[in-house]
């Protein structure tokens, strides 16, 4: 009779945690500002402003001047691309290190393994596309290792080495990816990838939500102004290797 009722229970826990209602009441939450995920509408607000400043201050440069560098094509689209990459990826890093004190292993690996592939996987991809498999990989490889080995690292060196190995491999499958597709609707593909990433970093937030409780406030909440300027150095950053960078044998333009 125990034993029935024990796996009564465990079946009950099981069918909620695969209800998807709950992931529509995490975002519903979010989206009201409730107080149990402050933090997560605080980044939400972050980043819809950040990228929304970094789309005028690009339409700025480019009636200013840039429109001659850039050129017709992709590359406005490409840059567009960039800048969300670069605000995912801070948003991503503020929420996940605001676990760092009480992040267990099993967690840190999966948060390693997720923003060290994907931010690797996005930078590689759209450098990939304008300058070429070397310096796609190159760079893909240096954002996507930075990225998660510095979350990983919370959990100790398990999850430091998933960071560094996914983003050792999503760097240069990214910018691979990139150059095979540069002749079959490389574009739509990276829109594509770019949706399904926005897909991932919430999963993501939401599984930390559920597995370590809401995320902590206070000294953890990241600073605005630190957030703006971090998503404006990685968008630079980017931008700068798109626009100026070597450019190899298969480039998109």
């Amino acid at each position: 009779m125990m034993k029935e009722e024990a796996g009564n229970a465990g079946g009950c826990c099981q069918d909620e945690r695969g209800d998807p209602k709950r992931v529509i009441t995490y975002v519903k939450d979010i989206l009201a500002g409730e107080d149990r995920v402050g933090l997560e509408s605080d980044i939400l607000k972050y980043s819809l402003g950040s990228l929304l400043a970094l789309v005028l201050l690009g339409i700025g440069l480019y009636a200013l001047g840039l429109r001659s560098v850039m050129g017709a094509g992709a590359y406005p689209l490409l840059l567009f691309l960039g800048a969300g990459t670069s605000v995912m990826t801070v948003a991503s890093y503020s929420h996940m290190s605001s676990y760092r004190k009480g992040m267990s292993c099993q967690n840190g690996m999966m948060v390693g393994m997720t923003t060290g592939m994907m931010s690797g996987f996005l930078s590689g991809a759209l450098l990939g596309a304008t300058n070429g498999m070397f310096i796609g990989s190159v760079a893909g490889t240096a954002i996507g290792i930075s990225v998660g080995l510095g979350l990983g690292r919370f959990s100790g060196i398990m999850g430091a080495m998933e960071g560094a190995m996914a983003g050792l491999m999503s760097g240069t499958m990214g910018a691979m990816l990139s150059v095979m597709m540069i002749n079959d609707n490389l574009t739509a593909f990276l829109i594509l990838l770019f949706g399904i990433a926005i897909i991932i970093f919430g999963g993501l937030s939401y599984m930390m939500s559920r597995e370590a409780g809401p995320a902590p406030g206070g000294r953890e909440r990241p600073d605005l102004l630190v957030f703006f300027l971090s998503c404006i150095a990685f968008a630079m950053f980017l931008s700068v290797l798109m626009l100026y960078g070597p450019r190899g044998p298969i480039t998109i333009a």
